[in-house]
């Protein structure tokens, strides 16, 4: 099994996509509305990441049997480990871009 998580600078968002046929598509997800410099943008934004992942890997589910829900399991770890990668760069982006902001001065 093998998921693969892109970053969209152009959409704003994270992309989760599962490659495995019974897990394949794409789950955008947004972030356009969070500050990802606080606390709680971050961990709104890895809420955001769980239940998309959760969706796409088909756990949410009900009553998998026992050899779906391990590949399940599995796409879903895949997955998070990627989304992880990119959200890493993106909170990078976004900690660059408000430290550049407090150090630029305004002239009118």
């Amino acid at each position: 099994m093998f998921a693969k998580t892109l970053f969209s600078a152009g959409l704003l968002g994270l992309a989760l996509s599962a490659s495995q046929p019974a897990f394949a598509g794409t789950r955008l997800v947004g972030y356009a509305d969070l500050d990802l410099t606080t606390k709680e943008g971050d961990a709104q934004l890895n809420a955001r990441l769980r239940k998309a992942a959760k969706d796409l890997c088909g756990m949410s589910q009900p009553d998998l049997p026992t050899g779906e829900w391990e590949a399940a399991r599995d796409c879903y770890a895949r997955s998070m480990a990627d989304a992880r990668r990119a959200k890493a760069e993106v909170k990078a982006t976004a900690l660059a871009a408000a430290k550049k902001s407090k150090t630029d001065l305004a002239v009118r």
